[in-house]
């Protein structure tokens, strides 16, 4: 079974590229985002099984961004990458929907622990297969 297509919404260059490649390496299928607009509007395509969402974006705020796909896609799983580590900060990301929030800097291996199990939580098992007994 192929693995999940995660959209990566990082302003940061380096960051984006360090956590896209992480993924790569462990399989998924990644799509990148720059900004907020552009964040939004990937994070919102068909097939998309988790998006990695940065708070502080050009053009349209992380959380703005939240919000919306709350709206358009409820059940869509979404980890918010973010420098605003403060517990309030944590509790408003949450409250608005993110099912997991991991603070600047983190470890990949770190992320991608955390995909995994918003994955293991989130995502649809594939049907089961009943043998039927011919006879």
């Amino acid at each position: 079974m192929p693995k999940a297509r995660v959209v990566v919404v990082e302003d940061e260059p380096a960051i984006r590229r360090g956590v896209s490649d992480a993924l790569r390496l462990s399989g998924y299928e990644v799509t990148e985002a720059a900004d907020g607009a552009v964040g939004l509007r990937e994070a919102a395509a068909a097939g998309v099984d988790l998006v990695l969402l940065d708070i502080m974006l050009p053009r349209r705020d992380g959380l703005d961004v939240l919000g919306e796909l709350r709206r358009a896609h409820p059940a869509r799983p979404v980890i918010l990458l973010t420098a605003k580590g403060s517990e309030d900060d944590r509790v408003r990301g949450l409250k608005m929907g993110a099912d997991d929030y991991v603070v600047k800097p983190f470890s990949a291996k770190e992320l991608i622990a955390r995909v995994e199990a918003v994955l293991r939580r989130t995502m649809r098992p594939p049907p089961e297969v009943r043998l039927v007994e011919v006879g």
